[in-house]
């Protein structure tokens, strides 16, 4: 396979969510985490590709009115200085040069801003737009209708296997399910390094070194799988993992990667 070379990663702030560490992981004790909920920008010499949207914006202004009964529970930090869109002109460019948006899962703290980007192709795991659509009944909570309606008319593709989205290896879809059914983790091979960013396949550093899966996953078998083939990249391919809800990874990583 060829051994292509993206440019470089751009760390994209979103809103730090307060959130009981027992979400996060089984077994862990209900102490509050300040969870980071970034976005990643990946700049490749064939087009730039997004992976997640973070929260929607609306919340800024009304979260009980956009997030019902969860702004109670899930608190968070946010300023409008920092919302996605700005972010991505701070680093230089507009949210219509993206070609790509990589959803890793529907849930509201990744798919909030799907609507920046109506001229983007859009790439989402096998059975991830049905189940935001129509989740379980236990999991509704986690997923806002509104957040997908106005992209109906978009360009969405679902991939059940993983996928080079530039046909160089730079930059390749890995498809990682269980937390949801199409949840997904993006590779990057930059200049000087490996990166696996993992959505929520991953959520802390614990949960990867015991491989410790998170209560709400749908699918814990195929989690679990997931996980260990996370960390089988990172032992055995010698990829950087960030885990994108670790505070300890958004405080200690650069937040730019070339």
């Amino acid at each position: 396979m060829a051994e292509g070379r993206a440019r470089k990663i751009w760390a994209l702030a979103g809103a730090t969510i307060h959130i009981p560490r027992s979400l996060l992981m089984l077994g862990a004790e209900p102490t509050i985490v300040d969870a980071p909920t970034p976005s990643f920008l990946i700049e490749h010499p064939k087009g730039l590709v997004l992976f997640d949207t973070g929260c929607n914006p609306k919340i800024l202004d009304d979260p009980v009115g956009y997030w019902g009964p969860m702004a109670a529970a899930m608190p968070f930090d946010w300023s409008k200085n920092e919302t996605l869109d700005k972010q991505i002109e701070r680093v230089g460019y507009k949210t219509s040069d993206i070609k790509y948006v990589v959803l890793s899962h529907g849930h509201l703290d990744h798919a909030g801003g799907l609507t920046y980007f109506p001229q983007a192709t859009f790439i989402a795991g096998a059975g991830e737009l049905r189940y935001s659509y129509w989740p379980d009944p236990d999991r509704r909570w986690a997923f806002i209708l509104e957040d997908f309606v106005p992209t109906r008319g978009y360009k969405w593709t679902e991939f059940g296997h993983d996928q080079d989205l530039f046909g160089d290896g730079a930059v390749t879809f890995l498809y990682t399910p269980g937390h949801t059914p199409g949840e997904c983790s993006i590779l990057v091979n930059l200049p000087n390094r490996r990166v696996l960013i993992t959505g929520d396949a991953v959520h802390t550093r614990a949960s990867l070194d015991n491989e410790v899966s998170m209560p709400l996953s749908v699918n814990h078998g195929q989690a679990m799988a997931s996980l260990k083939r996370i960390k089988a990249i990172r032992d055995i391919g010698g990829a950087q993992i960030w885990i994108t809800h670790d505070p300890d990874d958004w405080k200690e990583y650069p937040h730019q990667l070339d």
